[in-house]
């Protein structure tokens, strides 16, 4: 048994899974790892919370198909780790409402969660931030995105947004 450890302790024992070469030993290690991941992540550890949603995207840790996938598991916790202020957080779930994935699509909760993710330094939600207001931008959106009244054309210029 692993014992109590901290969100460092867990990424030395991520790269310790990567570099066993024992399929046994590897998947005794992973369900450790996920046991004391979620106990972190249920005590508010932001960048457990960050991890533990990674372990549900659709590739895991380990870069091959995840058969832990759950779109709605992963919007949960990247949910949780923005509320604790976690930057990447930030970025995914913005990208999650932005394509309406575990969630409805959102156009203007993906703008503020990608300026949230750009003012707490990621550097993918800069640019993701910045990609959206050029978008919104070209398609006449950018005002209603940042509060404007909803434009007379607004379902055909949504169509527009990502042709």
């Amino acid at each position: 048994m692993i014992g109590k450890l901290n969100i460092n302790d867990l990424e030395k024992l991520v790269e310790h899974i990567r570099n066993t070469a024992d399929e046994n030993e590897k998947n005794i290690l992973y369900r450790q790892y996920l046991s004391e991941l979620r106990k972190l992540a249920y005590r508010g550890n932001a960048e457990a919370q960050f991890n533990l949603a990674l372990h549900y995207e659709d590739y895991g840790i380990m870069g091959d198909p995840n058969p832990y996938h759950n779109v709605y598991k992963n919007f949960y916790w990247y949910t949780k780790a923005t509320n604790n202020n976690h930057a990447s957080a930030c970025n995914n779930l913005a990208d999650m409402y932005e394509r309406g994935a575990g969630c409805k699509q959102n156009i203007k909760k993906a703008l503020e969660l990608y300026k949230k993710a750009a003012e707490l330094g990621d550097w993918c939600g800069k640019k993701n931030y910045s990609c959206l207001k050029k978008q919104l931008k070209k398609v006449g959106l950018l005002d209603w995105a940042t509060g404007g009244a909803t434009p007379p054309q607004f379902e055909e210029q949504l169509k527009l947004l990502y042709k």
